[in-house]
């Protein structure tokens, strides 16, 4: 069991690199850290960390490398999951976890994420802020780690407002032209439920979004390179009119494409 770290410690660190750091840079601290100084949480074992250019990443590293902190060279499969560009350790164990841009190896931090923000530490050349609960609830639904789950009951209890949610996954859809993503939000609400009783406004949207999903993706498994629609009907066991509404959704998203009764793929996947 690696050890956890209470909000005290953390400021001392956050202050530490304030000082260190050469240049202005600004960060956004998600996860545990953000909870822990919105006193939802009593410690946490990384601080995680999002920023916007690799400039900063640089930074960040030789202030932190200046601090006695080392790369730490197999962080675990938790850690590689969710694409850190780098992870940091002291002697005490105290990790930092840094992304660029991106987080979880698929949501990107986006404007919206950012304007939700509130600063909440300068010191030196060093701004920390604070990422929304609305985006930590986000972020972690799609983590996959073993107390996000846990986190996010927590997170509920705050009265998160689920429309912002819903609205930035919209956004998220059309920043990474792709939306596999939302069958894992829509399981991390499942587990929620099962786990903790918790029922959310957004089951009814994501269980809708992820039946439809899965459909597609049923689709484009269901041949190789050419088909027919009466060939894709009797391989599916569907209704020609439900398949052609599938095909006209991804005919839309660039993934198939129709000429009459023939049917060609274009891309890999919805």
């Amino acid at each position: 069991m690696r050890r956890r770290f209470g909000t005290d410690y953390l400021r001392e660190e956050f202050e530490r690199l304030g000082a260190a750091l050469e240049q202005p840079t600004n960060v956004y601290l998600i996860g545990g850290g953000s909870m822990s100084f919105r006193d939802l949480k009593a410690a946490t074992k990384d601080i995680d960390l999002v920023i916007t250019d690799r400039g900063a990443l640089s930074r960040i590293q030789a202030a932190l490398g200046g601090l006695d902190y080392r790369e730490v060279q197999s962080p675990g499969d938790e850690h590689v999951s969710l694409g850190a560009q780098a992870v940091l350790e002291n002697e005490d164990g105290c990790r930092f976890d840094i992304f660029v841009q991106q987080v979880a190896g698929t949501l990107v931090f986006s404007d919206g994420m950012r304007q939700r923000s509130e600063q909440f530490l300068q010191n030196g050349n060093l701004t920390v802020d604070l990422v929304s609960p609305e985006d930590i609830f986000l972020f972690k639904s799609v983590a996959g780690r073993t107390d996000d789950v846990e986190d996010m009951s927590v997170l509920v209890q705050t009265g998160l407002d689920f429309e912002t949610i819903r609205g930035e996954i919209r956004s998220q859809v059309e920043l990474l032209e792709e939306e596999l993503f939302v069958t894992d939000v829509n399981e991390s609400l499942l587990e929620l439920e099962e786990r903790f009783g918790i029922t959310t406004p957004i089951e009814p949207f994501l269980a809708e979004e992820t039946d439809r999903i899965y459909r597609e993706l049923e689709v484009m498994m269901a041949f190789e390179e050419q088909t027919t629609v009466s060939a894709l009907c009797d391989e599916l066991g569907r209704a020609e009119e439900e398949v052609l509404t599938l095909l006209d959704s991804l005919e839309v998203k660039g993934v198939i494409q129709r000429e009459g009764v023939e049917v060609r793929k274009i891309g890999e996947r919805p």
